[in-house]
């Protein structure tokens, strides 16, 4: 029977949700084996002089757990 934990974690970027999304999972992966899954639960940015400045990504990182 498999295991299956969550880490929640924001990830950031200076370019795009996309590549925020991508840094959290990088984040992760450094310290984290056996990731199977990432949840994407929501976005947000800083503005700055009316332009966007950094992108954010709220996510959910699933990983099985070995017994």
């Amino acid at each position: 029977m498999a295991i299956v934990k969550i880490l929640e974690l924001v990830g950031s970027s200076d370019n795009s949700f996309d590549d925020a999304v991508k840094n959290a999972l990088a984040e992760a992966s450094k310290t984290v084996q056996h990731i199977v899954g990432i949840d994407v639960m929501g976005f947000k940015a800083e503005v700055t002089d009316n332009k966007i400045s950094n992108y954010k990504a709220h996510v959910k990182v699933a990983f099985t757990v070995e017994r």
